[in-house]
């Protein structure tokens, strides 16, 4: 994956939520632009905290080689 590829979607205005998708299937939620620092070989994924969620808590770091694409976050459907 390329850093630009991530960093559209980051910059989109206005900002809609996606995921990330690894070669193993672990997903990771993008809900902030924000909380996503994108480097030339790895992106940071921040995880935001309760008390301010601009701000992150903890964060993974994810090899762009591992990444197999990018998704719109799905919209939750109200059960009836």
């Amino acid at each position: 994956m390329a850093p630009a590829d991530i960093r559209i979607l980051t910059q989109r205005k206005p900002f809609r939520p996606f995921r990330i998708v690894t070669s193993d299937g672990t997903v990771y939620d993008v809900r902030h632009p924000d909380l996503v620092m994108i480097g030339l070989s790895s992106v940071v994924i921040g995880y935001p905290s309760e008390q301010d969620p601009h701000s992150y808590e903890r964060a993974d770091i994810v090899s762009l080689r591992r990444i197999v694409r990018l998704e719109p976050e799905q919209e939750s459907v109200a059960e009836a």
